[in-house]
């Protein structure tokens, strides 16, 4: 595969960087992820937008992931500004794609960010020796390194450094996987309201003070547009009037935004939070067997006192999380990259409206766009092998990584019909046609899928 040069003057300082230290420091990150996948069972658990707790687990010291700098020390050891920032500047995707959510080759289609002016030819020096879209706020540093968008999502990596070691106070999911909560406002050139979804910031600590991570926005909820939703409600608000109560009355009022090629985003990151390795137990004031004897309107009732006394009914709060305060502001130019892109029109439904109205797939996402007929129904989805395809956080895309997207098997069946009955067919060889059979709708589908 060839390298993006703009990736290299990315990171390039007074000297040269040999291709064998970046090799060789990929090469040993990913070894180190590897082993943290093996240690956890390589279990995959799916995140929930809801901020459910889950069950941490403890975890070799990550100072070990420091190890991948000692690659480069030799090269390093004449110019500390150089040795700061290599191997990580413009190489996160590489490093983190494979453990990523969408897992994949992302260094093949992101770029990297440069400031204004910068000399983006390989064979010409930096005229900065500041990094790319780097600010620093009370001691901590947040780097915008490389930038990705498609047709379904945009995806930032970054570097996250504190003058302080923070590594030991973060929680290791069950998954291996290490997350910030990014609290941030983004504003689109392209879209009337600011957008606040999409907060999770995820990767691995580099060492003990430094975070690097990838922040994936799904663009279905940036190019939703409810401004109409808020004026409704606001002016319903000032008339004392009824708001819309339902999913069906408040979609009407909802359109969707044309994904420019090009835009701008203005970020403010305000905080950037995660959750303690060691949460402070409750201290309820009697024994476990006095709670659990509690008429239910007194332990409501205690639980709200404890909860405000403790602080733990504000977010963040120091018994459950870690966090920077900010904030940062990063004004950051986009362009789409359709390449690998493709969108096949489908419009094929049954005769109680349920159906496909359209599939696309990129290098990592598969998005099915499915109409429901105001039913509640979820999407199940199978490879051309016929394997089973895990959906993300939002149950309509999912990700690709190794499976044969070319050929697919759609069902949609009825929510709770799957989850009373389909659904204990998922580990067995027949899930594929037990499904098809109880799906309300079904349909296999050719997809163009680049080699």
């Amino acid at each position: 595969m060839n390298q993006n040069k703009k990736i290299i003057s990315a990171f390039r300082q007074d000297m040269e960087l040999p291709a064998i230290v970046t090799k060789k420091a990929d090469a040993a990150f990913a070894q180190i992820l590897a082993e943290e996948q093996k240690e956890t069972g390589k279990m995959k658990e799916k995140k929930k937008k809801s901020h459910k707790k889950k069950m941490p687990l403890w975890a070799k010291s990550a100072a070990a992931v420091a190890a991948v700098l000692l690659l480069v020390i030799g090269v390093c050891s004449t110019n500390p500004v150089l040795a700061a920032r290599i191997p990580v500047l413009g190489r996160i995707f590489s490093m983190l794609g494979k453990t990523a959510e969408y897992p994949g080759d992302y260094q093949e289609y992101a770029q990297p960010l440069e400031e204004p002016g910068q000399v983006a030819d390989e064979d010409a020096e930096a005229k900065t020796d500041t990094p790319a879209y780097s600010q620093t706020v009370d001691g901590v540093t947040v780097t915008l390194s490389e930038i990705y968008c498609n047709q379904e999502s945009l995806s930032i990596s970054m570097l996250v450094e504190s003058s302080e070691p923070f590594a030991d106070k973060i929680v290791k999911w069950q998954d291996g996987s290490r997350r910030l909560s990014l609290e941030a406002v983004t504003e689109f050139s392209f879209r009337p309201l600011p957008y606040v979804g999409d907060k999770e910031l995820e990767g691995d600590f580099l060492d003990e003070k430094t975070f690097a991570g990838i922040w994936r926005i799904g663009l279905d909820g940036v190019l939703a547009d409810e401004s109409e939703v808020a004026k409704i409600l606001e002016e319903a608000e000032a008339a004392g009037g009824e708001i819309p109560s339902t999913d069906e009355e408040i979609m009407q009022y909802i359109k969707k935004l044309p994904l420019p090629e090009e835009f701008t985003m203005e970020i403010s990151l305000g905080k950037i939070v995660g959750d303690l390795a060691e949460v402070e137990p409750i201290d309820w004031g009697m024994s476990e067997e006095e709670l659990a004897a509690l008429p239910e309107e007194e332990f409501k009732e205690l639980h709200s006192r404890i909860m405000e006394e403790t602080g733990r009914d504000q977010y963040p709060n120091k018994a459950e999380y870690y966090w920077f305060e900010g904030p940062w502001h990063f004004t950051v130019p986009v362009t789409v990259n359709a390449a690998d892109n493709h969108t096949v029109p489908v419009e094929d439904f049954n005769e109680a409206g349920v159906g496909l109205h359209s599939v696309t797939v990129t290098p990592f996402e598969l998005s099915l766009e499915m109409e429901e007929a105001g039913r509640d129904c979820i999407l199940i989805v199978f490879d051309a092998q016929g394997n089973y395809m895990e959906h993300g956080e939002n149950t309509s895309v999912f990700p690709i990584a190794d499976h044969d997207v070319s050929r697919i098997t759609v069902c949609i069946c009825d929510f709770e019909k799957w989850k009373g009955d389909i659904i204990a067919h998922r580990d067995q060889n027949d899930y594929l046609q037990y499904t098809w059979e109880h799906a309300l709708y079904r349909k296999e589908l050719e997809l163009p899928v680049s080699k």
